[in-house]
């Protein structure tokens, strides 16, 4: 992936997380769930953005790290 691609999915996956964290904090300070169908929409961004974000961009997700074949 080219640098672009990957700085320009990066700013879209942090987009979509700070649209849907401050929906679950609301949700869970009150209890209850969202009223509105574009609270439910950023609420259902939540665990796809998070996926994406641990699976691409984390350290946790990284490809090459486990990729040690060196004999020693």
């Amino acid at each position: 992936m080219n640098p672009g691609c990957r700085v320009m999915g990066l700013f879209l996956v942090l987009l979509a997380l700070f649209q849907a964290l401050p929906v679950a904090v609301a949700a869970w300070e009150a209890q209850q769930w969202p009223e509105t169908v574009s609270e439910w929409i950023r609420l259902s961004l939540l665990p796809v953005a998070l996926w994406l974000y641990l699976r691409y961009f984390s350290i946790l997700g990284c490809r090459r790290c486990g990729d040690d074949d060196d004999i020693r």
